[in-house]
């Protein structure tokens, strides 16, 4: 097992944290593993693996700034999305009466 964290758990590129891997029950430790939104590599199911059975892999996870500012913005923008989304659906409706 690898010592080194080689696995991006946050995405450098967009700041997601979910990720694809294609075929994950076949995938062989060489499989790449690619972000879920923006699609960059940050990783193999190996490397991911090795995380995952690390004794202090729970030390491991970043609570970094960037992800908490991530985690601020959606909640700020949730409010403001709902307000459009039901405005949107309500001018549908009145463009059908």
């Amino acid at each position: 097992m690898s010592i080194g964290v080689d696995f991006q758990m946050v995405c450098h590129n967009c700041g997601c944290l979910g990720i694809k891997i294609e075929n994950p029950q076949l995938a062989s430790r060489e499989a790449a593993v690619y972000c879920g939104d923006c699609g960059a590599s940050r990783g193999t199911v190996g490397s991911l693996r090795d995380l995952a059975v690390r004794p202090e892999a729970h030390a491991l996870l970043p609570m970094t700034q960037r992800v908490s500012k991530l985690v601020a913005l959606h909640s700020e923008w949730q409010g403001p999305l709902r307000k459009v989304q039901v405005a949107e659906s309500r001018q549908k409706v009145i463009g059908r009466i």
